[in-house]
């Protein structure tokens, strides 16, 4: 019997994942959807990636990679399991990545698969500013 793809709920950056160890409670910190750099290549010190889904039967090989859009190189690529006890577990994940390199500024998509089937994406932006200069805005919803 084929296994169900599992449904993602969500995905996730940030600078760190807190998980509380007498609740299991996560607590994400720092989100973002852009970084900025002095110069290409950069190598950026570290991030997590957190991931929820649903709807899952037995255990999936997961992985998350980060891809240019314009190029396809792959930044980084990190890999791990995820299991489903039942299909109504919501399960969550988080991927630290220890030093991505960027070789290039632009549009960056991360995919996260189960069995090498894409399940989520989303877009990380990477952009170059001057260092004398604040970086770039995070958009509307930020101080």
């Amino acid at each position: 019997m084929k296994k169900e793809t599992p449904i993602g709920l969500a995905l996730i950056l940030c600078d760190s994942v807190i998980q509380d160890k007498a609740t299991n409670k996560r607590s994400l910190i720092g989100l973002f959807d852009r970084l900025a750099a002095s110069r290409f290549p950069c190598v950026h010190p570290a991030l997590s990636i957190f991931v929820s889904a649903t709807s899952g039967r037995g255990e999936y090989d997961a992985e998350v990679r980060c891809r240019h859009q314009e190029s396809g190189a792959v930044a980084f690529s990190i890999k791990g399991k995820l299991r489903f006890q039942d299909p109504l577990q919501v399960v969550e994940v988080t991927f630290n990545v220890q030093q991505p390199r960027f070789e290039s500024e632009g549009e960056y998509w991360l995919e996260f698969l189960l069995d090498d089937i894409p399940v989520m994406m989303r877009r990380l932006f990477l952009a170059q500013h001057n260092p004398n200069q604040p970086p770039p805005s995070q958009g509307p919803n930020q101080n």
